[in-house]
């Protein structure tokens, strides 16, 4: 029997909206649940990354351009390495770079198996 499909919750908003205290408080108040994070560093630098909270197995980067648009495949391959982790996170958050468009993230979310789109926050 396969697993059911791993909940992701997508955080939007311009730069300093608020999307790292939002994943900081979340993780800070999980309640058992293990999250991990995944974050999209515009720049090459993993400047949000540097700055959650998250036990360094649960937070993973994608840097170097929109997650929405430029680092596609490197998210597939992330999700499915995280769906195939032991033992697996019970969700997902997603923190995008400020200039992400997170409709269109949302959109390529809901055409992979692994994971299942939970929902969508824009600050």
């Amino acid at each position: 029997m396969s697993e059911s499909p791993l909940p992701v919750t997508l955080l939007g908003g311009y730069l300093g909206a608020g999307k790292t205290t939002l994943v900081n408080h979340l993780l800070r108040h999980a309640e058992g649940q293990r999250l991990a994070v995944l974050v999209n560093d515009f720049g090459d630098l993993p400047i949000d990354a540097d700055l959650i909270e998250a036990r360094d197995e649960d937070l993973m980067t994608l840097a170097g351009g929109c997650v929405c648009c430029t680092v596609g495949d490197d998210l597939g391959e992330t999700l499915r390495a995280l769906c195939a982790r032991d033992p697996r996170p019970d969700q997902l958050l997603i923190e995008t770079s400020g200039v992400a468009l997170p409709g269109a993230l949302a959109g390529a979310l809901s055409l992979m198996r692994d994971v299942a789109l939970a929902a969508v926050v824009v600050l």
